[in-house]
């Protein structure tokens, strides 16, 4: 293993930094209509057939509402003047869990929503970490968050306490940036590596068994990968580029140590750039954030684009969705917005409801 000096990782942290600014940038721009565009795929169950991906235009909106406010404007940094919310995951206790992403050292950085009362709690924060996204394992039903910023998977209790680092380091001799993570049904971990740009795709897909050992690189040559969803059956995974505004469908080998399969199953017209995070509910249907642009996109797994999820805005596009949660068992969904005036849930009917494990939470 090969340890950076203090000066090369600082030069790193700030490209990183940088390269996030200018997405945010480009993401704040994308607006208007959003078309499908045919796309091909190849192997493995549940992969789209090429004549089949992106048919037609979706003619049902779902429009989605503002519960509540739950977090604050936080302060100027590189990723602009606005709160950015991800990782909402329902928790055993039924409370809905999330991360703010740009919360500066010593506020809420972890935080939980009670549906019912709509109170909102903070159960952890630190002067160092950038947590981007949040989820529950079927192992241990503790909490799991990946560090943008510091490139480690970090776990906790529900309630805060027992915070520690499970993973940091290079995998093949390359350091990390783990955006979001997804667990298969053994709390195994597949993340995605937010690295790459159009010219020089270098994101991947890494896997880690469930104490966080053992790195597999799934799949590379990826151009900012962000989402990652598994179907309702475990075989493949969905994985949202963001640079490409383009959905990748990965079918994993039996033991879901490698990629048999893959190609694109969908993408869209959504300028440069701008797939954020997705989920996955019972029916096997993706629904896909398009950061910037105010909507969430549903497709089928044969490609057909369902529904767009609409997110009210302002004049200009200045709410942020970021991602969504569908509560496992029901089809009420939840969104992560944010923006230049802080950090909303928006509600929104879903096609199927939620199951556990697709990025909809529920530790068992």
């Amino acid at each position: 293993m090969i340890k950076s000096s203090g000066s090369e990782e600082t030069m790193i942290k700030t490209r990183k930094s940088l390269e996030l600014a200018a997405a945010f940038v480009v993401a704040l721009a994308v607006g208007g209509p959003v078309a499908t565009s045919a796309a091909s795929t190849t192997g493995g169950q549940g992969a789209v057939p090429a004549s089949d991906a992106g048919r037609g235009t979706a003619s049902r909106v779902i429009r989605a509402v503002q519960v509540a406010q739950v977090a604050p404007l936080d302060p100027p940094s590189a990723f602009g003047h606005a709160t950015v919310l991800e990782g909402p995951a329902f928790g055993p206790d039924g409370q809905l869990y999330f991360v703010d992403f740009t919360a500066p050292a010593g506020q809420p950085k972890i935080l939980r929503y009670d549906l019912r009362t709509k109170a909102v709690k903070p159960v952890y924060t630190d002067a160092t970490s950038r947590f981007s996204s949040l989820q529950f394992s079927p192992a241990d039903g503790k909490i799991y968050v990946t560090d943008y910023d510091n490139g480690r998977i970090d776990r906790l209790n529900p309630d805060g306490t027992g915070f520690t680092t499970v993973f940091s380091g290079p995998v093949d001799g390359r350091a990390m940036v783990p955006d979001d993570i997804a667990f298969n049904k053994a709390g195994d971990m597949y993340i995605t590596d937010y690295q790459g740009s159009l010219k020089n795709p270098t994101g991947r897909v890494v896997r880690l068994d469930a104490h966080g050992a053992n790195p597999i690189v799934l799949q590379d040559g990826l151009s900012n990968p962000n989402g990652i969803s598994f179907t309702p059956d475990f075989s493949g995974l969905w994985v949202g580029e963001y640079n490409l505004g383009r959905e990748d469908y990965l079918t994993l080998a039996p033991d879901g140590k490698s990629v048999v399969g893959s190609g694109v199953g969908m993408s869209a017209n959504v300028g440069q750039g701008g797939f954020d995070s997705n989920s996955v509910d019972s029916a096997g249907n993706v629904y896909q954030v398009v950061l910037g642009a105010g909507k969430i996109l549903v497709w089928n797994r044969t490609g057909d684009l369902l529904a767009t999820i609409a997110i009210p805005q302002r004049p200009k596009p200045e709410l942020l969705v970021s991602n969504l949660v569908i509560k496992p068992g029901t089809k009420d969904g939840y969104i992560t917005v944010g923006g230049d005036n802080g950090g909303y849930i928006y509600k929104f009917r879903a096609l199927a409801p939620g199951i556990s494990q697709s990025n909809g939470g529920g530790a068992r």
